[in-house]
């Protein structure tokens, strides 16, 4: 603990100011009685659009660094007492090649033009809600810091676009009861972008160093007198399911379910679900593990993304977090565990930043934790950085009783040397498991400096042998880490390219009882992505395994007692997202455990319109071992039919030699409307040598949103 105090003391000292740089300001337009509020169709013919004041003093943010933008874009802003209403009009000179093929709802439309919001309704320049549309009027939100971006996390809005000759327009409504604020904030964080994905260029009202983010937004006054009703939100659901597992004759069961959250001020919301039910959750993408460690799955289901950003501790991505909602409903094997009950309170006030989670649940074990809980608080220090403490109690896969304590310090200042970012953060845990009386805790530091022509990052972390958070993620344990980056990159002005790029990675892991666990070294010589987004990179590196316990590789191989030491070397190419074809391929050789690995993970995409999405990828590693061959194949195929943007199709297959299994996931889902959902979902598990019916599901669900 002392280390950890001398740590958050040091960093304290980290006061590296400069002049406030001078940042847009918008008044957000007050509909009043008499005007009539927009009509949520993207043509932008209301009354109330010949008014509002227009915003157009867009710049380039990427390539260039606040280069003239190649298209012009406007923005008009107007709001409510229960909306924000947004106006884009975004011309475009060769319309006939807009790119517009994502017709999804709820799926990432990369390759598309789009136009997007951005509102830090706590003006903590830390955090912000991020609204974006594409030219069909699919949806796209997000929660952003200024270090994450949780892409799952969505919420209740309206939108709605027209294409023109001229270009195209785009109309928002956003219900001030989507989003949490704060109610005597005199500003917002304001932002607005634009990408144009033909030219390889993305534009934006207020940026900084090629950075889009909270803490380089523009602001918005105007923003007092909102009114969010009563605050309350009802999500109930309703699904039937026929099981079929092949043990028995089939289960067929109705499973009602209700999520609710209300806002007890608009900066405070309290969260209640019962009984949920997560089978309309997009299924994981498969992995293939040739390693010894547990691998990561991101976190998908809505009830535990929403405001997630609040438990987010230490900027740790993987090993070592103190909570990973995934263990949560799901048993040590992934296999779903009954959620019985959940309570969630978060919110922001202030400088504060608070998060509670209470969940009811089956356990894996009898006798394990069935009350699970996790608390976090933080309190944001000067312009852009924060300190916190977090708290978990609960296991539901172990007969021994679990909880930890965690703080962590986070320093950030984006205005360094002018516009460059600088981080640095600390964080020490500790947890108390029925079985261990010592060598718990784990404490680790790091630096980062994510900019545009230098950038790299350093950490260390320490994790003792006994450090266990039973609600959090941890693969390695009884290990000293650091893990670090550097990065040079050149800017070309030509047609074709767009930069060139030299990198050096390095890890390593060493046992705290002695002896290397692992390292890596690796030099990615020679990169570049060219103005059509395609991109490629050529590396080499060596790694270093020590093996302290056998572990089988397969049922029929098993990795000796011993230190391993590999060259590899390859290639990685991928084009860009707007082709109708896109290509991605990664070709790798070199020693592995003593023999050669061969990869090769070719992945092809075709969207030739707006209503057909075709994928196949697959990952094929040939293992020679001597006496022992073995090739590890992982398939993964997908086809998405939209017929409009309320009906879609979604299927994906996937198939590996590990498991000897083929998954099949097929939804019609039917959405009318952002706050009304319903699917008709068919899974079936099948063994990939014999062709037998392992199991089989077909789900109907209907789910609504409901806002008093």
């Amino acid at each position: 603990m002392r280390k950890f105090q001398i740590i958050v003391f040091v960093g304290g000292l980290w006061l590296i100011n400069s002049a406030l740089a001078q940042l847009p300001h918008v008044e957000l337009f007050v509909i009043d009685a008499q005007q009539q509020s927009p009509t949520i169709d993207g043509a932008l013919e209301e009354s109330i659009w010949g008014v509002v004041p227009v915003i157009s003093d867009f710049h380039e943010s990427q390539p260039s660094d606040k280069g003239p933008v190649s298209e012009k874009t406007e923005v008009q802003i107007a709001r409510d007492n229960q909306f924000i209403y947004v106006a884009f009009r975004a011309y475009d000179s060769d319309i006939k090649n807009i790119s517009a093929k994502g017709l999804i709802q709820g799926q990432p439309f990369f390759s598309d033009d789009r136009l997007a919001v951005y509102f830090d309704t706590f003006n903590d320049r830390r955090n912000s809600y991020f609204f974006q549309v594409n030219p069909n009027g699919i949806r796209r939100d997000a929660l952003i810091g200024n270090d994450y971006f949780i892409e799952d996390w969505s919420t209740v809005w309206y939108t709605d676009t027209k294409i023109h000759d001229w270009g195209w327009t785009a109309e928002m409504a956003i219900p001030i009861k989507s989003i949490s604020f704060d109610p005597k904030a005199d500003n917002w964080g304001l932002n607005f972008g634009r990408t144009h994905p033909r030219k390889g260029e993305h534009m934006a009202w207020s940026s900084s160093n090629r950075n889009v983010n909270p803490s380089t937004a523009g602001y918005a006054g105007g923003v007092q007198g909102f009114t969010q009703g009563l605050g309350i939100e009802l999500a109930p659901s309703i699904s039937m399911t026929y099981l079929d597992d092949n043990d028995n004759d089939g289960e067929f069961k109705v499973e009602p379910s209700l999520t609710s959250f209300y806002n007890v001020t608009p900066f405070l919301t309290a969260g209640f679900t019962v009984n949920t039910d997560f089978s309309g959750t997009d299924v994981d993408d498969r992995q293939v593990n040739l390693n010894r460690f547990s691998l990561f799955f991101p976190e998908k289901r809505d009830f535990f993304l929403r405001d997630a950003s609040i438990f987010e501790f230490g900027n740790i991505n993987q090993n070592g977090r103190p909570f990973f909602s995934r263990r949560i409903g799901l048993s040590s094997e992934g296999e779903p565990l009954d959620i019985d009950a959940g309570v969630k309170l978060t919110g922001r006030a202030g400088s504060w930043n608070v998060g509670a989670l209470a969940i009811q649940q089956e356990t894996e074990l009898e006798g394990a934790d069935d009350s699970l809980f996790v608390g976090r608080v933080s309190r944001n220090l000067f312009e852009e950085s924060e300190v916190g403490l977090i708290a978990t109690y609960g296991d539901p896969t172990s007969e021994d009783s679990n909880s930890l304590l965690g703080a962590d310090y986070t320093y950030r200042n984006s205005k360094v040397f002018g516009d460059q970012t600088f981080r640095a953060n600390a964080w020490y845990q500790e947890t108390d498991t029925d079985s261990f009386d010592d060598n718990q805790s784990a404490f680790g530091v790091g630096v980062d400096y994510p900019n545009d022509r230098y950038s790299g990052y350093l950490e260390y972390k320490r994790i003792e042998e006994n450090f266990n958070p039973a609600l959090g993620f941890v693969n390695r344990s009884g290990v000293e880490q650091v893990d670090g980056q550097a990065r040079f990159k050149y800017r070309v002005e030509d047609d074709r390219w767009r930069w060139f790029r030299t990198r050096l990675q390095y890890f390593r892991s060493d046992r705290i009882d002695g002896g290397v666990q692992s390292e890596r070294v690796f030099w990615n010589i020679f990169e570049g992505s060219t103005n059509s987004n395609d991109f490629f990179t050529v590396f080499v590196g060596e790694t270093t395994e020590g093996i302290i316990e056998a572990f089988d590789l397969t049922d029929d191989i098993e990795i000796p007692v011993g230190t391993y030491k590999s060259d590899r070397y390859g290639v990685y190419f991928e084009t860009g997202q707007q082709r109708a074809i896109r290509f991605r391929m990664e070709v790798a050789d070199g020693d592995f455990f003593g023999g050669t690995r061969f990869q090769l993970s070719p992945s092809i995409e075709w969207r030739p319109n707006k209503h057909l999405f075709a994928s196949f990828s697959a990952d094929e590693n040939r293992i020679d071992l001597g006496q022992q061959k073995f090739t590890s194949r992982l398939y993964s195929a997908r086809l998405n039919y939209a017929f409009n943007s309320e009906w879609a199709w979604l299927n994906v297959v996937q198939a590996d030699n590990f498991s000897d299994t083929i998954s099949f996931n097929s939804r019609l889902r039917f959405q009318p409307r952002a706050d009304r959902e319903y699917f008709m979902v068919f899974n079936q598990t099948r063994d990939r040598v014999t062709n037998d019916i392992l199991d089989s599901a077909i789900i109907f669900k209907a789910a609504f949103n409901f806002r008093l």
